[in-house]
C-alpha cells in the first residue's frame, strides 16, 4: 500500500524512484490535483528533461506507461507544472497544487491511413482513441492511458488524498484552457475519480 513518508516522499516497497530536480520552489499546501500528459514517448525522456535545470520546468511525479512512477519533487514544495493558471478564483496553480505528468503522446495526427505522434512515431489503431477535446469542437485521435498507468495513479491519488488537504482532480487543460489540452479526452476523468472516491 503506498504512503507518503516524513519527507513527503512517495512510498511503496518497489515501485517508486526519487530523482530530484532543481525545478522546486518554496514550501506549499497543496490544495488540487493536476493531471498532465508528458507529449513524449518515454519516462526516461520526460524524467531527463524535468531534471534538467535547463528545462525551467518539473512535475512531483512522472508515471510511466507500465506504472513506473518517479517523483523529482517532495509534495510539500512548489513543482513548476501549472505556468500561467486559473481556477476556483486563483492564480498560479503551482503553489496550491501537486503535479502529475503521465507518459503519453497526446494528440496524433493521421498521415496516410497511420496515426503517428508529434515526433512522427506510429501508433497502433487498438492505442488510439478519436474523441472531440472539450474545449474543442473536432474530433480528433489522442493515444490511450494503459490500463496499468491509470491503476498506478489512482494508487497514488488516494494515498495523496489520505495525507493532504485536497479538495479536487483537475487537469492542465480546466487550469490553463486556451494554452493546454492535457490530459485530454483519452484520460479516463469520471472514471478515475470514481475509483478514487467512489461513486458520488
Amino acid at each position: 500500500m503506498m504512503y507518503i513518508d516524513k519527507h513527503h516522499l512517495m512510498q511503496d516497497g518497489h515501485n517508486v524512484d526519487f530523482l530530484p530536480t532543481p525545478n522546486m520552489g518554496g514550501t506549499i499546501t497543496p490544495q488540487y490535483l493536476v493531471l498532465h500528459y508528458t507529449a513524449g514517448g518515454s519516462a526516461a525522456g520526460a524524467v531527463s528533461w524535468l531534471t534538467s535545470a535547463q528545462s525551467k520546468a518539473s512535475a512531483h511525479l512522472v508515471i510511466g506507461r507500465d506504472g513506473k512512477i518517479t517523483q523529482l519533487v517532495p509534495f510539500n514544495r512548489c513543482a513548476w507544472h501549472a505556468g500561467k493558471s486559473r481556477w476556483n478564483g486563483f492564480d498560479n496553480l503551482n503553489e496550491l497544487s501537486i503535479g502529475i505528468e503521465l507518459v503519453n503522446a497526446g494528440m496524433l495526427t493521421l498521415k496516410n491511413g497511420d496515426w503517428r505522434t508529434p515526433s512522427q512515431t506510429l501508433v497502433a489503431d487498438d492505442d488510439v482513441v478519436v474523441a472531440v477535446h472539450k474545449n474543442d469542437t473536432v474530433e480528433r485521435g489522442w493515444q490511450k492511458y494503459p490500463e496499468a498507468q491509470v491503476l498506478a495513479c489512482a494508487a497514488v491519488a488516494r494515498a495523496l488524498f489520505a495525507e493532504y488537504p485536497l479538495s479536487e482532480i483537475i487537469g492542465h487543460d480546466d487550469i490553463a484552457p486556451f494554452r493546454k489540452i492535457d490530459p485530454g479526452p483519452a484520460w479516463p476523468m469520471d472514471e478515475f475519480r470514481t475509483l478514487i472516491f467512489g461513486k458520488r
